[in-house]
Formats: C-alpha cells, structure tokens, sequence
C-alpha cells in the first residue's frame, strides 16, 4: 500500500443546519476546518431523516436505488457498492462510530472492520469519545484509516456543557450545544493531525424555534400535554423546506485542494462519496446518481447539478406523510406521491427565499418539467430488501428510545 494514501476524519453531524457556521455561536475548532479546505456553501440532503442521507452518502446513489427509504425498516441493497467497502479494498482500516438509529441491521455497516454503535445518550465529550481520542492520538488506528464519527450532539435534547451554559454561549440551547460540541472536537482534531483528509458534514437540517421564551412555552407544552398532541415545531423527518434540507459540507484535503476557497453553487449529499474517492485517487465506480466536486473545487467549474430531495415520514406516519420533489439553483418543486389532495408545491429560491408563496398554479409548464425529473429517479427504484420480524423489532425498540416511537 502506498504511504501517500491519507487517512480520512469523515466527521458527521446530526441535524447540522446550513446556518450553523454562522449563528454566532463561538466555534473555533470548526472554523480552523473551514479554513483549511473547500467550503461548498449550497448542499443539499437527499432527505430529511438520517438513514436514508448516510446510505446516500455512503453509496452516492438517492434512496429509490441505494433502497433505504425510512428512518428505520429497510435494508440497503445487496449490490450497491459502499464508500467503505471500496477503501477497504484499497488497503484502509475502515472504522465507524455511530449512534441514532445507525444500527447493522440496515446494511450500513457493510465494509466497516469497525462499526461501534453506541447509546444516543453517550456523548464525545464523555469517556467514550475521551477513550477514541486517545486512541486516534496514540496510533491505535492502523493507516491508512477511514474514521466515519456521527455525533449527536445537536439531536434533541441537545448536548450542552457547563461551560457553555448561558446566552453568551448561544441564543438557543441549539446554538450552546454547537459550542459545546465544538470545543469536544478540538482535542479530537489534534489528535488526527495536519495532513488528514477532513469531511465535516451534516446529515440534513432541522427546523428551530428561536426565541428563548417561544422555545420555553413550546416545551412547556409539550411537558404538559404529551407529544401526540403538541405540534411538532422542531426537528425534522416530515418536510423537505431549506432549513431541513440544506446542510453543511465542508471538504479539507491538504494538498490535494485549495484551503479556505467557496463553492457557492448547489452540490448534493450523493457527491459525496465519488469526490472523495476521486481526492484519494481511486476509481469511481459507474453509474451513480453523484458526481466528483472536484472541478468546481479545483477550477471552479460549474457543474450545473440539480437535486431530488425526499421526506420519508414519520416512523409510523400514514403514506400522506411522505414528500418528494426536485431542487434546482433558483426552483423548487414538491409533491406528495400518496396524497392526491395535498397540492403540488413549487417556490422561486431566489425570490422567495422562506418558500412562502407557492406558484405552481401559475406555472404549470415548469411543474410539468419538474415533475418528469422526479419521476425518472422514482423510476429506477429497486425492490425492497426488508428486515426480519426480529431485525425489525431491534429497530423499533432503538427507535422508541431515541423517541421516534411512543
């Protein structure tokens, strides 16, 4: 194996908004990667809840044909080729840490050596994540290694520690837990060194209540009257608006790209997976539903990329619940597939930016065209590969302490 492959820190955060470089919360550690690698300011998720992004990311494919298409319940297919299984072949030690509903039984950790899925409630801050770091410090990884570190740290109820308590830390208990989360990260990020390919990432949005005092009596509510009968303000899963689905990707490859540059065009979570393999010089495979960023990073080229973007639902919604739609630089149209009565939804971005105006009864001719885009992704869908009874009741016991279940 040759001593130029790097090792890789692919560093995914849950429910890590678009915006959350940029709240004003005190984040130095992630700033520092920022400034060393490629920042693409406009990616979009392929969905709004964490399976189905990871398979996508991790595959480069959208979920009609990597095959997960909820939170919990299916399996990736069989054929898809993984980003881990290719670097394991390549000669990486593929390791990755977990949590969430990221359990074995979806196929996700098909060409890990390593897939260590911990409780939600155990934190990088706590001795297990003290225990990786000091592992990564003292060599413990053999190289070159794949590490794929998902934190929790932002999921509700949000990890905020003591010393960032306080609004001078945040004007939210969102914006306090990235501080927090950010100073966890720093030791971590020494430990991996200087000449490691960092991919710092959010699996999809999250939709926020963001005053102080909205947020209390929304909680208050919730406490009184139970969640079944509280709308549900925060999180995510069901929708498919900016604030769900733009995240943050952020690519740090010393050498190999430019440090502190912008990609301001849209780019997907499905690029993902053939641009690093395109960074680390190893064949992409054919056929995906991804691209290689690395032009537009490189010579900032304009790869005129377009997005189809889902909503799977609640865990155990009604088929009303689901939405898909497509993404372009300025459009956005949205549809549910199961209800004929929820109507069609379509938003000019550059005009109407908080998507409140829907103008697909006026222009039916780009609904039209949008529509036929959606449904020729739909259209390679493969069948199913679901779970046992027993995988499945793994799942929904995980599920239901992670609170998608009553």
């Amino acid at each position: 194996m040759s001593a130029r492959l790097p090792n890789v820190l692919f560093l995914l955060v849950d429910c890590m908004r678009a915006d959350a470089l940029a709240r004003g919360a005190a984040t130095p550690a992630l700033d520092g990667v920022v400034a060393r690698g490629v920042h693409f300011t406009q990616a979009i998720a392929a969905t709004s809840s964490t399976t189905p992004c990871v398979a996508a990311m991790l595959t480069g494919l959208y979920s009609p044909r990597h095959g997960i298409r909820a939170i919990g319940g299916h399996r990736l297919h069989p054929e898809v080729a993984t980003l881990p299984e290719l670097l394991r072949a390549a000669g990486y030690h593929t390791m990755a840490a977990v949590t969430g509903p990221l359990l074995p039984e979806s196929g996700l950790d098909r060409g890990f050596v390593e897939y260590d899925v911990r409780p939600a409630s155990v934190y990088l801050s706590d001795g297990w994540g003290r225990a990786l770091i000091d592992r990564i410090g003292a060599g413990g990884l053999p190289e070159p290694w794949l590490l794929f570190l998902h934190v929790w740290e932002l999921h509700t109820p949000r990890k905020v520690l003591p010393a960032q308590r306080g609004r001078r830390h945040g004007r939210n208990r969102y914006d306090r837990a990235l501080a927090s989360l950010d100073a966890t990260l720093a030791p971590l990020l020494a430990a991996v060194g200087d000449d490691v390919v960092v991919v710092l990432h959010g699996d999809h949005g999250e939709r926020l209540i963001e005053g102080a005092l909205a947020y209390r009596w929304y909680r208050l509510r919730r406490d009184l009257l139970g969640r079944a009968r509280t709308d549900k303000r925060e999180g995510h899963e069901t929708d498919v608006y900016e604030e769900l689905i733009r995240v943050p990707l952020v690519i740090a490859a010393p050498g190999r790209l430019p440090g502190g540059a912008r990609v301001d065009q849209l780019v997907r979570q499905v690029d993902v997976m053939p641009t690093l393999l395109d960074l680390l010089e190893q064949p992409v495979p054919a056929a995906l539903d991804g691209t290689s960023l690395v032009p537009a990073a490189f010579a900032g080229a304009e790869l005129e990329l377009e997005a189809f973007i889902e909503a799977c639902g609640r865990v155990h919604g009604t088929p009303r619940d689901r939405r898909h739609g497509w993404r372009t630089p300025r459009w956005k149209y949205v549809a549910a597939p199961h209800a004929a009565g929820v109507p069609e939804e379509l938003y000019d971005l550059a005009a109407d930016p908080r998507e409140r105006r829907n103008l697909a009864a006026s222009e039916p001719a780009r609904v039209a065209a949008l529509r036929a885009r959606v449904a020729a992704v739909e259209a390679a869908a493969t069948a199913p590969d679901a779970l046992s009874a027993a995988e499945q009741q793994v799942v929904e016991q995980r599920l239901r302490d992670l609170g998608y279940l009553e």
